[in-house]
């Protein structure tokens, strides 16, 4: 009886060790793994923002049609939040800040491609849910040590 319970001791005492020891392993990459997610979100932000901030009105007519107020005023507030945030998500400048706004927009975009819309997960409004939660990771656990702020 004392054999089995000390193998089993021991087995959990070098589980418990392992797992301390991969937890050390990734929490050394951490910075770069917050590098990289602020690389991905704030590309791909600024390849969506880009156009948007090109034509700052386009979205204005979609927008009155689904009877949001001041459709004109949001229009231009979606083109900047998504091109200038994804520049300071980049830089990491504001990044929680500028992730909260992004996951703002996101949901935003979630709930209308879902209710409004009616589309589907897959090729409806997967990727936005995606980013969303991207970008509240990142407003949760900051832009990391190689950040400009």
């Amino acid at each position: 009886m004392f054999g089995i319970w000390s193998l089993k001791f021991i087995c959990d005492l070098v589980l418990v060790i392992w797992n301390f020891k991969m937890m050390i392993d990734l929490y050394s990459y951490q910075n770069i793994i917050l590098l990289l997610a602020r690389i991905v979100l704030g590309v791909t932000f600024i390849k969506h923002g880009w156009p948007k901030i090109k034509k700052p009105f386009g979205m204005k007519d979609m927008l009155a049609d689904m009877n949001f107020p001041i459709p004109a005023v949001l229009s231009v507030l979606v083109a900047v939040i998504e091109f200038v945030g994804g520049i300071f998500v980049i830089a990491g400048l504001y990044t929680q800040t500028a992730c909260l706004l992004i996951a703002v927009v996101m949901a935003v975009a979630v709930f209308v491609k879902k209710f409004k819309m009616n589309k589907k997960w897959i090729d409806g409004y997967e990727l936005d849910l995606t980013l969303l939660f991207l970008a509240l990771i990142l407003a949760l656990f900051g832009a990391g040590d190689w950040a400009l702020s």
